[in-house]
């Protein structure tokens, strides 16, 4: 008996089927199962990510000895998963633990498992997200200062997440050095200090970069963040008015004050903010983003009237 027929007996016994039930679930007759079964002939190979799916295995584990049948088909789907880092096999697998949740039936390892399932797709997405930031700031270094930087602070965003904040604030402290009088690197200093969870060295080197370049909006929104962030309120929102006074379309002002607004209790100020972004988004053609500030305006009238 060759391996495939073995362990198509032996996974069906443990699962507690009959030949018949199997065949039933596969569409075939159960003289096709007991054929099988003793090597007189071979399943479809359209079968057998099926047969798979039955026992609980990777199409792989039915050619090899003893395979290990998994807990649950989630757990299986985990493993195909891990091996593929496809977005399908990811959403496959979430959704057959949410099957398991739904119904209860979720052990200890089915929760420890999902959990395994969502850092393989993080660590996944990390190192995507990371490759591909590299590459824009590769073509864009020279060709596209502007698209460059942009890359670079998400980049910065992304590692200040997986706490690698102080390095990146050593690395723009050192690129400031290098080239005090290029705006961006202090732009690029300040988004570092700010997302690593430092606003007051943030604000400090806001002030200091906005005395040589008082008209750099980006500025201005790091140091109304900082002083947001410290409290400052009464500091903040100059900062981000000359912020959208510099330049009507940088939308990353109106959205600090507006919730900042709501913060402080002023949700009808709020309100008309996020109502002005939302027209703002929609008349750039920007509908789906436009759906959350118009949103929060709706929530912020609700506070207004409660």
């Amino acid at each position: 008996m060759n391996l495939l027929a073995a362990n198509l007996r032996r996974l069906r016994l443990e699962k507690k089927l009959t030949q018949e039930q199997l065949a039933e679930r596969l569409g075939v007759s159960s003289q096709s199962v007991s054929r099988w079964e003793t090597c007189v002939t071979y399943p479809d190979v359209m079968l057998l990510p099926e047969l798979a799916k039955i026992f609980g295995v990777l199409v792989d584990d039915l050619f090899r000895p003893f395979p290990n049948g998994y807990d649950s088909n989630a757990q299986r789907l985990l493993a195909v998963y891990e091996r593929s880092h496809k977005p399908e096999d990811f959403l496959a697998a979430v959704e057959e633990y949410e099957k398991l949740f739904r119904a209860g039936a979720a052990t200890a390892n089915d929760w420890r498992s999902y959990g395994v399932l969502h850092e393989y797709m993080v660590c996944h997405c990390i190192k995507k997200a990371t490759g591909s930031f590299s590459q824009a700031m590769d073509m864009s270094r020279r060709a596209d200062p502007g698209m460059f930087h942009r890359t670079l602070r998400q980049s910065i965003l992304l590692r200040c997440r997986i706490g690698q904040g102080e390095a990146c604030s050593r690395e723009r402290e050192a690129a400031a050095n290098e080239a005090p009088d290029n705006p961006q690197v202090w732009i690029d200093l300040a988004h570092a200090y700010f997302f690593s969870g430092q606003p007051e060295q943030a604000l400090e080197t806001c002030e200091k970069a906005l005395a040589r370049f008082p008209e750099e909006g980006a500025l201005h929104v790091y140091a109304g963040d900082a002083c947001r962030e410290l409290k400052r309120y009464d500091q903040a929102f100059p900062h981000w008015e000359r912020a959208v006074q510099l330049d009507a379309k940088y939308m990353d002002a109106m959205f600090s004050m507006a919730f900042c607004r709501g913060e402080m209790g002023q949700f009808d100020k709020a309100a008309a903010l996020w109502e002005e972004i939302s027209q703002r988004l929609e008349a750039q053609g920007l509908a789906e983003e436009a759906v959350m500030p118009r949103n929060m305006a709706e929530k912020c009238r609700a506070q207004v009237f409660a």
